[in-house]
């Protein structure tokens, strides 16, 4: 089976199609991905016997006008290499990685040619606008993203949701409920495997934070949370357009001597960065989005059995209960204070439910099961 990746961003970096271009060539597929180039990548090259094609284009935060223009020169980048893609490797199935859900219909030509198409919904669209852009659900350009995301689903011979919630949304807004699979982020067992052991204690305890630096993820909550702990110190890995208002909310706080905003870390230099610290926290605003998002970071932690301090959000909830996190009301700097304090109060406890989370959600949902559902579907589609 030959299998054709289309990512409106950067390979190897993106942990969710590497992880699935990795399931299906172990799985004895071949895999192509076609993606961004970031400067000083190779127009093509083989990445771990994966076949890695990368347009003269990238990516950059900006405003709408940008997206549009970005995500148009995608479109139609992919649509002429996915025909042709077809035409000379044949490429039995085409699989398309959001957002933007839109970016499905790039594959229509390879459909009428006899491709099969597979849609993997990264995100939740209309309400990743409401929460980036700060507008009401019943906007109307959530509402016209609402009904680009149901007419990609419909148009799909499968597509992959990334958490029961999410799937329970597409449901509700009209999707067969039989056309979508969960394939979770699971963290990646060959980076992320449990701690040989903990940080020995410290006078100042390290407290962790990563991702994507933006509004919704909290981490200026955290600053404020911080400020309230004065025991502990905080590094947050990672990089987005939220970094200089944190630079600046650090100084406004007086936690220069306590807070590294350590950038952007390579994938595989993330699980070491983590395992020095000795409470992980997930301080994500509430939002309809974030509601209905398993924070990929949880699932890291997790798999660490670092002791992870989490928003109490409907989406976390459907995991993970009391007796396996910490939480905090989401948006609520001085309760996430508290749970702090109450983690490094405590190490031993906080260290048993860290290891129970990882038994009970690596039970049902670690990623060689995730893996194997997500290679049983293409495999079915495909007729193999």
């Amino acid at each position: 089976m030959r299998v054709l990746i289309l990512r409106h961003g950067y390979y190897p970096r993106d942990p969710r199609v590497r992880r699935e271009a990795r399931a299906l060539t172990a799985a004895g597929h071949q895999v192509d991905v076609l993606c961004l180039r970031a400067t000083g990548e190779a127009r093509r090259e083989t990445v771990d016997g994966v076949g890695v094609w990368r347009l003269p284009l990238g990516h950059r935060r900006a405003g709408r006008a940008r997206y549009v223009a970005e995500y148009g020169a995608f479109f139609l980048a992919a649509a002429a290499c996915c025909t042709a893609g077809r035409l000379r490797r044949r490429h039995r199935i085409v699989q398309v990685n959001t957002m933007p859900d839109a970016l499905l219909f790039a594959a229509a030509p390879a459909r009428l040619l006899g491709a099969r198409l597979v849609l993997d919904l990264h995100e939740v669209m209309p309400e990743l606008y409401c929460s980036k852009f700060g507008v009401a659900e019943d906007h109307p350009l959530p509402r016209l993203l609402a009904r680009m995301e149901q007419a990609a689903i419909r148009f799909a011979d499968a597509a992959i949701a990334v958490s029961e919630p999410c799937r329970a949304r597409y449901v509700e807004r009209g999707a067969p409920p039989e056309r979508l699979t969960v394939v979770m982020n699971s963290a990646d067992p060959e980076l992320f495997r449990p701690r040989a052991a903990p940080p020995p204690p410290s006078v100042r305890p390290l407290v962790v934070g990563h991702g994507t630096l933006a509004h919704r993820y909290g981490f200026d909550l955290l600053l404020e949370a911080l400020a309230l702990v004065p025991e502990a110190r905080l590094e947050i890995l990672g990089e987005g357009e939220a970094r200089p208002a944190l630079e600046r909310r650090v100084r406004e706080l007086g936690l220069g001597n306590r807070v590294t905003l350590a950038g952007f870390v390579p994938l595989d230099q993330i699980a070491r960065r983590l395992a020095r610290a000795h409470v992980g926290v997930v301080p994500n605003r509430p939002d309809p989005f974030t509601e209905l998002v398993v924070p990929t970071k949880l699932l890291e932690y997790v798999a660490l059995e670092l002791p992870a301090v989490v928003a109490h959000t409907r989406a976390a909830a459907a995991y993970f209960d009391a007796s396996m996190l910490t939480w905090f009301r989401p948006g609520e700097p001085e309760d996430l204070a508290r749970a702090l304090r109450q983690v490094l109060a405590d190490p031993a406890a906080a260290a048993a439910r860290a290891e129970r989370a990882r038994r009970r959600f690596e039970r049902r949902h670690a990623w060689p099961v995730m893996a194997r559902r997500y290679v049983e579907l293409l495999e079915r589609l495909a007729g193999t």
